[in-house]
């Protein structure tokens, strides 16, 4: 078991990697227009630009997670860290939108193959069975801890610059130095993973079952191996219900501008405020909420409940809606989606995914959980480029199906575990 201290700083410093990697890839999340005019796209080639970078999570968390879990995972991490910075400052040699192509495909590496499924991996085993939805939750507020440092830094850049252009430059330079700063202190702070003590009996099993050992290495089997497990389809479909309504959020950036004639720089605080600062709150108070119910099933069915409520509200007619009320209910609605995202990596434990597969599960899983990545920003784009304002009706409506969906996913790990639970009983 670590120290507080370490752990706290260990967290951090984690939470700021995970961070510092995806601020580049999610430009447009905060600078929307300057971002769509600095590599000059469409909306559409916006969102397929997303979708290019989403292929990441189909064809490079599983593999990215089947690596992690059988070498070592702290080369792994720092790696992704050092590659982000490069790939930033190539973006900016050539900033047009064919190389943002080739560029994202390479945030994809950094981020989705190598980051994110070492990240899963390493917090998990941070803490026991009986505190994973507080070690995912402060893990969330580490993260968010980071957003907003790193957030505030680039939003100074780019105000400080002269243009929309220089600013985006700007926030991106910015980004670059931060990561090979986390360099540095990432391969101090993270440990070695810890090898396996050899005895005699191991040894004899390893010669008795050779055959066993060299199976068990193999990606394939393995993968086939987790895609027959219904734990790891439902706890994909939890991070699709959870990411798909965090997704649609984002579009609350282009809304307040296009819609609601916000100007571009409260626009961008606000869409800090939204993504960072209610993970911030939220991520923690999912965490223990989970641990206080002892289920992150039943926390992440709230949070659907609460998101339908407001997409509700969203659709129907009103009348005398300020600016002020909007950003308030995007906020609330922000704040539940990081209280999911504080409870659906725990539901590895509650649907009884072993710790030594955590990272090959939470890969094929992702593969599905941020697939919204592969078609939501190439279908919204389409949508705002060719259907007005009504585009947003759109996204609320299918919003609202998602998160039906969730619940329907959620309330079955609810059954499985108490089948398990009858059975063992």
């Amino acid at each position: 078991m670590k120290s507080k201290a370490k752990l706290v700083i260990t967290l951090l410093v984690l939470g700021s990697c995970w961070s510092v990697v995806y601020l580049v890839p999610y430009l447009q999340y905060t600078w929307y227009d300057p971002f769509k005019e600095f590599i000059g796209a469409s909306n559409t080639q916006l969102g397929l630009l997303l979708t290019i970078y989403g292929f990441g999570n189909v064809f490079g968390a599983p593999v990215g997670g089947w690596i992690s879990d059988r070498f070592n995972y702290k080369v792994i991490y720092v790696l992704s860290v050092l590659l982000n910075g490069i790939f930033a400052l190539l973006f900016l040699v050539h900033p047009t939108y064919g190389f943002a192509v080739f560029m994202w495909i390479g945030f994809a590496v950094a981020s989705l193959f190598f980051n994110y499924p070492a990240h899963i991996k390493i917090v998990r085993e941070l803490a026991s069975d009986e505190d994973q939805g507080k070690i995912f939750g402060f893990n969330e507020t580490a993260i968010g801890l980071g957003n907003i440092v790193f957030s505030s830094l680039m939003m100074i850049a780019f105000t400080k610059a002269a243009t929309d252009i220089g600013g985006i430059k700007a926030a991106v330079i910015c980004n670059a130095v931060i990561s090979f700063i986390l360099t540095g202190l990432v391969m101090v702070v993270l440990e070695n993973p810890k090898k396996k003590k050899k005895n005699a009996e191991t040894v004899e099993v390893k010669e008795a079952a050779p055959a066993v050992e060299e199976e068990h290495a193999n990606f394939f089997h393995d993968f086939k191996k987790i895609a027959k497990q219904k734990a790891t389809w439902l706890v994909a479909l939890n991070i699709f219900a959870v990411y798909s309504f965090m997704t649609t959020l984002t579009y609350f950036t282009p809304y307040f501008t296009q819609v609601m004639g916000v100007t571009v720089t409260l626009t961008g605080w606000a869409a800090i405020a939204r993504q960072y600062g209610m993970q911030l709150v939220g991520a923690p108070v999912g965490g223990v909420m989970t641990d206080k119910v002892k289920s992150p099933s039943k926390v992440l069915i709230i949070v659907y409940i609460v998101g339908i409520a407001g997409l509700i509200y969203m659709l129907m007619p009103k009348s005398n809606v300020t600016v002020a009320m909007i950003i308030a209910l995007t906020l609330i609605l922000s704040f539940f989606v990081y209280i999911g995202r504080g409870a659906y990596y725990a539901t590895l434990t509650e649907a009884g995914v072993p710790r030594e597969l955590s990272a090959s599960t939470i890969g094929v899983a992702a593969a599905v959980g941020f697939s919204p990545d592969l078609f939501q920003f190439t279908l919204f784009g389409y949508w705002m480029d060719n259907c007005g304002d009504a585009a947003f009706t759109y996204m609320f409506v299918y919003q609202t199906i998602v998160l039906v969906v969730g619940i329907l996913a959620a309330a079955t790990i609810l059954k499985r575990k108490k089948t398990v639970l009858a059975e063992v009983q």
